[in-house]
C-alpha cells in the first residue's frame, strides 16, 4: 500500500525497537511528507509498540506517524498530528477574519471539508459566508456552517425567548446560502470581553432551546464546538447534550489524535481543531481539523 509520513519527521528503523524511546537501531529519519510503499505488521513478542509499517528494503515506520494512500495527498502545512484515525478527513473553518483564502491551496493540501462562519448572536451576519461557501462549493468541498452563541437573556428577556432568537437567525441565515453537507454547529465559547451571564441551568436550558429550534427546521441536524474546560465550567454534571456529535478545540505543542480531552458527558470527538495557526500554502494562518466521524457526511 501507498503511504506518506503524517509527522514532522520520523525515524527509520532497521527492526522492531524495544520501546518507541530506544535509538539503537535508528537508520535515517523520514520528513512529513515522505511517501513510501510498505506493508502493516507489529511485533508479536512486543505488541506493546504498537503497528508498524515495512517498506520494500525492510526499513520500519512507526504507523503513528503514518497515513494510507491513495485519495489523500496532505501536503503543505506544518506540525500534523500523529496517530491519526483511519479513514480522517482534513479540512478548515473561515470566517470574516479570512478575507480572501486560497482556496486552491487548501484542495492541494489535501482539504475535504470546510465550516463557514454565518452569524454571531442575534444581528450580526457573517458577511463572507456567502462568498466563502460559493468558492469552497467551487472547489467541490464538503461544507457547513457555523454559529457563534451568546447565551443570555438579551432576545425577549427570557434564556427560551433568547435561545430562539438565535437560533431563527441562523435559520434564516442559512436559507439564502449554499445547501450544507454538514451538520450546523453551535460555537460555545467566550471570548477575552466577554462571557455568558447564565448560570449552569440556564445556560443548559438556552442550549438545548436553540438546538430543538434548529432541528424542526434543519435535516442536517446539529454539533457542538468549544473546549473541555468551558463545556465542564458552563453545564451542570448531569447534562443531557453528550448525545450530541462534538468539535473539540484543543491546541497541545505535541498534537496526537488519541489524546484529545473530552468534556464530562462526552465519551469521544467528532471533529478536532488541533491548532488555530495552521499553516497551508501562502493563506495567513488559518484553523485546521481533523474529522473522523465520516457519519458527519451522511
Amino acid at each position: 500500500m501507498l503511504l506518506q509520513v503524517s509527522a514532522k519527521k520520523l525515524n527509520k528503523r532497521s527492526g522492531f525497537p524495544p520501546s518507541l524511546a530506544d535509538k539503537n537501531n535508528i537508520v535515517g529519519v523520514a520528513l512529513q511528507g515522505f511517501k513510501f510503499e510498505g506493508e502493516e505488521t507489529e511485533d508479536p513478542a512486543n505488541p506493546a509498540i504498537g503497528k508498524w509499517y515495512r517498506d520494500k528494503a525492510g526499513i520500519y515506520y512507526w504507523a503513528g506517524g503514518v497515513i494510507r494512500l491513495p485519495g489523500r495527498v496532505i501536503s503543505n502545512f506544518k506540525n500534523l498530528p500523529i496517530n491519526l484515525p483511519t479513514g480522517f478527513s482534513f479540512g478548515v473553518d473561515v470566517s470574516h477574519h479570512n478575507d480572501a483564502p486560497d482556496w486552491d491551496a487548501f484542495k492541494k493540501a489535501g482539504c475535504e471539508f470546510v465550516y463557514i462562519k454565518t452569524s454571531e448572536g442575534v444581528g450580526t451576519p457573517d458577511m463572507q459566508a456567502a462568498t466563502h461557501a460559493r468558492n469552497a462549493k467551487l472547489q467541490n468541498f464538503r461544507i457547513g456552517y457555523y454559529h457563534f452563541c451568546r447565551p443570555d437573556t438579551r432576545n425577549g428577556g427570557s434564556v427560551r425567548s433568547d435561545a430562539t432568537a438565535e437560533a431563527n437567525e441562523v435559520i434564516s441565515r442559512i436559507a439564502t446560502l449554499t445547501s450544507p453537507d454538514l451538520p450546523l454547529v453551535l460555537d460555545l465559547e467566550d471570548q477575552q470581553t466577554w462571557d455568558s451571564p447564565l448560570g449552569k441551568t440556564d445556560y443548559l436550558l438556552w442550549v438545548n432551546t436553540f438546538i430543538e429550534t434548529i432541528n424542526a427546521h434543519l435535516t442536517k441536524g446539529v454539533m457542538l464546538y468549544s473546549r473541555k474546560e468551558y463545556l465542564d465550567r458552563k453545564l451542570p454534571p448531569n447534562h443531557n447534550l453528550g448525545k450530541y456529535k462534538l468539535w473539540m478545540s484543543y491546541y497541545p505543542s505535541s498534537p496526537d489524535a488519541t489524546k484529545v480531552p473530552v468534556p464530562n458527558g462526552w465519551n469521544d470527538w467528532s471533529v478536532w481543531q488541533y491548532t488555530e495557526h495552521g499553516v497551508v500554502g501562502n493563506n495567513p494562518k488559518v484553523d485546521l481539523n481533523i474529522l473522523k466521524d465520516n457519519t458527519l457526511f451522511l
